[in-house]
C-alpha cells in the first residue's frame, strides 16, 4: 500500500506540474509581448498573433490528441508532447524574427494540445476514486493561480531583467522533469489497455480545419467586428465543418469522437457550459487588465500586481475543493461556483463607474476566482468520470475543443462591447462587457441547475507498473 501512495504522489505531482508548464504560457507570453514587438519591430495588429499562433495550432488537433491517447497510450502521448513543448519553447527563446517566432509558438501550441488531453485523463484512470482523486483535482486548481501568478510577476521581472527570450526558457527544464517522472509513473499500454483500430483521418482533417476557421475567424472579429465579411465567412465554413464531421462519426467504423459520448447528459451538458463559462473567464481576464492600464492609468507591471487577489483566490479555490467534495453535492458545488462567478461579474458591473482599484477590481475578482476554480475543476472530473478508460482522451479532448471555442469568444465579444462605446463611453462601456459576460455565465448556470445529474463515479484501477 506504501508503493502505491507513493505512487499517486508522483502521479499528482506529474499532472500539477505538466498543468504548470501549459497554462503559464498565456499569461507569461502576454507580458513580455511589448517587448517582443519592440526588439523584433512587429506592429501591433501583428503582435497578435504571438499569442493567437499557439491557440490556432492546438485547437485545431485537440480532439485528434484525445483519439491518439486512446489508441497508443498517454504515455506516449505525454512524451511526444512534452517534447515538442519543450522544443518549440527553445525556437520561441531562439527566434530571429516573426515568422520563426509564430513557427515555434505553434509548435508550443501543438504539443500542449497533444499533452492536455492525455495529462487530464491521468487523475480518471491512474488514481482511484476518493482523497487522491480529490488531491490531484485540488492540485490541478492550484496551478491555474499559480500560473497566473508565475506569469504575471515572474514575467515582468524576466522580461525587465533579462529580455523576453527569458520567459520562454522557464519551460524546458519543467518539461524534462515532467518527461522524467512519466517514464517513471505512466504505464505502458498492456495489451488489454491500448485500444486498437486507426486514425479516422477524415474525421481528423474535418474537425481539425472546422476549429481552426472558428477560432480564426473568431480572432478576426474581435478586430474586424462582428458583421466583417471575411470572418463571417470563415466562421459559417467552420460551422459547417462542423456538421460535416458528425455525419462522418456517425459512419466511421473507429470514430474520432464517439456519437455515443454526447448521449451521456452530464458529458453534454458539460460542453455547452464549459464553452459559455471559458468565454466568460476569457472575456473577463482582458477587461480587467484593460480596465487597470486604460481606465486606472496603471503600467503593465501593476495591473499584473493588481492581479493577485484573484490568482489568490483561484488557489485558495483549488486547497479548498477536496474537502467540499469530500462534504457536498458535486451538483452544489458547480452550480454554487458558477452562481458566485455571475455574481462576481455583477459586482464587476455594477462598481466599473468608480476609479477605484479596491472597489472595481478587487472585490469582484476574488469571488470570480473563488467560485470559478471549484465549480470546473469539480464538472470536468464528473463529465469524464463515468466515460471508459479508453475513451477518455477523446471524451476530455472534446471537452477542452469547447473550451477553446469559448475563450476567443468571450473575448471578441468584450473587446467589441468596449469598441462600439467608442471612446466616449469612458469607464461605462465596462458595464456594459461585464453583463453581457455575465449573461452567458448565468445561462451556463441554468444548465448545470436544470440538465446535470448526480454523478455516478466509479473507483477506478489502482497504478499499475510502468
Amino acid at each position: 500500500m506504501a508503493r502505491e501512495g507513493a505512487d499517486y504522489r508522483l502521479v499528482i505531482l506529474l499532472v500539477g506540474l505538466t498543468q504548470l508548464s501549459v497554462t503559464i504560457d498565456f499569461s507569461i507570453v502576454s507580458m513580455a509581448l511589448p517587448s517582443i514587438g519592440r526588439q523584433l519591430q512587429i506592429p501591433p495588429a501583428a503582435l497578435s498573433w504571438v499569442i493567437s499562433a499557439g491557440a490556432l495550432a492546438g485547437g485545431g488537433v485537440l480532439i485528434l490528441a484525445g483519439r491518439a491517447a486512446d489508441i497508443f497510450g498517454q504515455r506516449v502521448c505525454m512524451l511526444i508532447g512534452l517534447s515538442l513543448f519543450a522544443t518549440g519553447s527553445l525556437g520561441a527563446a531562439l527566434s530571429p524574427d516573426l515568422p520563426v517566432l509564430i513557427g515555434a509558438r505553434a509548435l508550443q501550441g501543438l504539443g500542449g494540445a497533444i499533452l492536455g488531453p492525455a495529462n487530464f485523463s491521468l487523475i480518471n484512470t491512474l488514481l482511484p476514486d476518493g482523497a487522491p482523486r480529490r488531491q490531484a483535482l485540488s492540485v490541478f486548481g492550484v496551478m491555474q493561480g499559480l500560473s497566473l501568478v508565475i506569469g504575471l510577476l515572474i514575467g515582468g521581472i524576466l522580461t525587465t531583467q533579462f529580455g523576453w527570450r527569458s520567459v520562454f526558457l522557464l519551460n524546458p527544464p519543467l518539461a524534462m522533469l515532467a518527461i522524467v517522472l512519466t517514464l517513471r509513473v505512466v504505464p505502458k499500454p498492456g495489451p488489454g489497455r491500448r485500444q486498437s483500430g486507426s486514425v479516422d483521418w477524415p474525421g481528423a482533417a474535418l474537425i481539425t480545419t472546422s476549429m481552426a476557421l472558428i477560432l480564426l475567424a473568431v480572432s478576426r472579429m474581435g478586430q474586424e467586428g462582428w458583421t466583417a465579411p471575411r470572418p463571417l465567412a470563415m466562421l459559417a465554413g467552420g460551422i459547417v465543418g462542423f456538421g460535416l464531421f458528425f455525419v462522418a462519426e456517425a459512419r466511421a467504423s473507429a470514430p474520432l469522437a464517439p456519437l455515443s459520448l454526447f448521449g451521456r447528459r452530464n458529458f453534454a451538458a458539460a460542453n455547452v457550459i464549459f464553452m459559455l463559462i471559458m468565454a466568460a473567464v476569457g472575456g473577463v481576464f482582458v477587461l480587467l487588465n484593460l480596465y487597470m492600464q486604460a481606465g486606472l492609468k496603471m503600467t503593465a507591471m501593476q495591473s499584473g500586481l493588481g492581479m493577485m487577489p484573484y490568482a489568490a483566490a483561484v488557489m485558495g479555490s483549488g486547497q479548498a475543493l477536496p474537502p467540499l467534495m469530500a462534504r457536498l453535492p458535486h451538483r452544489v458545488i458547480v452550480f454554487g461556483g458558477f452562481g458566485l462567478f455571475v455574481l462576481g461579474l455583477v459586482m464587476l458591473a455594477l462598481f466599473s463607474v468608480q476609479p477605484n482599484y479596491w472597489i472595481a477590481i478587487a472585490l469582484g475578482s476574488v469571488v470570480i476566482g473563488f467560485g470559478t476554480t471549484a465549480a470546473f475543476m469539480v464538472l470536468m472530473a464528473d463529465a469524464t468520470s463515468d466515460i471508459p478508460p479508453l475513451q477518455q482522451g477523446a471524451a476530455t479532448a472534446v471537452l477542452m475543443t469547447s473550451q477553446g471555442i469559448g475563450l476567443p469568444l468571450g473575448i471578441a465579444v468584450a473587446l467589441s462591447v468596449i469598441g462600439l462605446a467608442g471612446p466616449a463611453g469612458g469607464l461605462a462601456a465596462f458595464r456594459g462587457a461585464y453583463l453581457a459576460l455575465a449573461a452567458m455565465a448565468l445561462v451556463a448556470v441554468l444548465v448545470s441547475l436544470l440538465a446535470l445529474r448526480p454523478s455516478s463515479a466509479v473507483p477506478r484501477p489502482v497504478l499499475g507498473h510502468p
